[in-house]
């Protein structure tokens, strides 16, 4: 029996702006080195989407979703959604996202009225509708005003991406088909209802993720997070649900493959 410790998938992280940045190789080498088999890389609009595409395209490995984020400051018109739907189609191409509301406006933050960010999440949701492909959902202050969207438009499905509620709104959630996706934030020190959250959870209503280059966890706060530290987020969820990282990294890579339709069963899983 192998000592080597089972797959991860990073199901959520931004591997262009990390390309921005000149960290694209060493985020290759590092997940590949921490055993994170799977990138999900996400678009934020019609251009970083195919963006992603190219990516994807070259490393094996890295899926990429199409979407359009909440602080775009108008809503998709037909063209955009056409172009979004033919990304759609690409082999590699995994979920609509990253995509939702966010009622945390501020100057220089954003500042993008809620009407529009519900139009353009709505378009969203029947993109992946029609599609018959899950979402990743941006959620930051608007708990209540996502479920209400997502009810709307039957068959919606996916993950509740950098999950920021407590353990009752994960239900909530799952519910309505979305599982938990843990950031970096379930390390930091004042993320009690998040951590909740991360222990109440079934095994097969969560994955982990970076939303890398952001978010980076504790001990490494402050620098340029990197897709091999979804590693330090799935230990962390371990400790916080009194089990082995083996039995964390086999159930949300499973979950991963489930939800977002990629991967072929693993060693462990095989051995389970």
């Amino acid at each position: 029996m192998s000592d080597e410790l089972p797959p991860l998938v990073d199901t959520h992280c931004h591997l262009v702006l990390l390309d921005e940045r000149g960290l694209l190789q060493q985020a290759l080498e590092g997940a590949a080195a921490a055993g994170v088999d799977e990138i999900i890389s996400v678009g934020l609009n019609l251009e970083d989407s195919d963006r992603n595409r190219l990516i994807a395209e070259r490393h094996p490995g890295v899926y990429f979703t199409c979407g359009w984020h909440p602080h775009e400051k108008a809503a998709p018109d037909t063209q955009q959604m056409e172009a979004l739907a033919a990304l759609l189609r690409h082999p590699k191409a995994v979920a609509v996202g990253e995509v939702g509301l966010d009622l945390f406006f501020r100057p220089g933050y954003h500042e993008v009225p809620l009407a529009v960010q519900q139009r353009s999440f709505r378009s969203m949701l029947e993109l992946a509708r029609d599609a018959g492909k899950p979402v990743l959902i941006h959620d930051r202050d608007a708990h209540d005003e996502v479920l209400a969207a997502v009810r709307a438009v039957a068959g919606s499905r996916g993950v509740m991406h950098c999950f920021s509620g407590d353990a009752d709104f994960a239900r909530s959630c799952a519910a309505e088909g979305f599982i938990a996706s843990f950031s970096g934030i379930v390390t930091f020190s004042r993320a009690d209802g998040i951590q909740d959250a991360a222990r109440a959870v079934a095994d097969d209503c969560y994955v982990v993720e970076t939303d890398s280059p952001f978010l980076s966890p504790a001990p490494e706060r402050g620098k340029p997070n990197l897709p091999e530290r979804v590693a330090i987020t799935a230990a962390a969820v371990a400790t916080l649900r009194g089990e082995s990282v083996e039995d964390v990294r086999t159930a949300t890579t499973r979950t991963a493959h489930r939800v977002l339709g990629i991967g072929t069963p693993t060693t462990a899983e095989a051995r389970a």
